[in-house]
């Protein structure tokens, strides 16, 4: 053993106990442009969202549980089948009526303005146009979801995907964006 205080072990290359030289994340950034989104900023963005979307989702509540009908010969309470399928196109509208313009011209929904964050392409960096970002993020996840045991699965796998050194969720791989600190253009 040596009798400084020098670390014997620092040149070996099979250290297990070595410090990684780098993390990936600083490298990702700095080579692809303005930094990505913290997972803080994301959380906050899609929580101001969700709040957003609470008005359509008391009243989709409100009119399922007054339209509830008991099935013939059955026990079970059933929402029929026509205010379950009102409820895509109305969300639908909503969500672009909330979002499109900002969408379309800035990346940003509302809750991602609010914490500074924009959806931009993942190989490029540019705005995607709105029509296929909102088919390829949005309608893409939707439609998986509606898959019965599926979608529950594919909804945890779209948030818990964020951890990844990329921040992206499944639904940013769909789509073929990522999400950083905005950029005004």
């Amino acid at each position: 053993m040596s009798t400084s205080n020098q670390n014997p072990f620092a040149n070996d290359p099979f250290n297990p106990y070595a410090a990684p030289e780098t993390s990936g994340f600083a490298i990702e950034n700095s080579a692809n442009g303005p930094p990505l989104a913290t997972l803080g900023q994301r959380f906050g963005g899609a929580f101001i969202d969700g709040l957003l979307m609470l008005p359509l989702i008391a009243v989709v509540v409100y009119v399922s549980f007054n339209s509830v009908v008991i099935a013939p010969g059955g026990t079970e309470p059933e929402v029929p089948l026509l205010v379950t399928l009102m409820t895509v196109p109305i969300s639908i509208a909503w969500f672009l009526i909330l979002h499109g313009y900002l969408l379309a011209t800035k990346g940003q929904t509302i809750g991602k303005m609010a914490v500074g964050t924009q959806i931009v392409d993942a190989q490029t960096g540019e705005l995607v146009p709105l029509l296929p970002l909102f088919l390829k993020r949005n309608v893409s996840m939707q439609a998986i979801a509606m898959i019965p045991y599926v979608g529950n699965v594919s909804a945890l796998i779209d948030v818990l995907m964020i951890f990844r050194t990329s921040r992206k969720c499944l639904h940013d791989d769909i789509a073929g964006t990522k999400v950083i600190v905005y950029q005004p253009r």
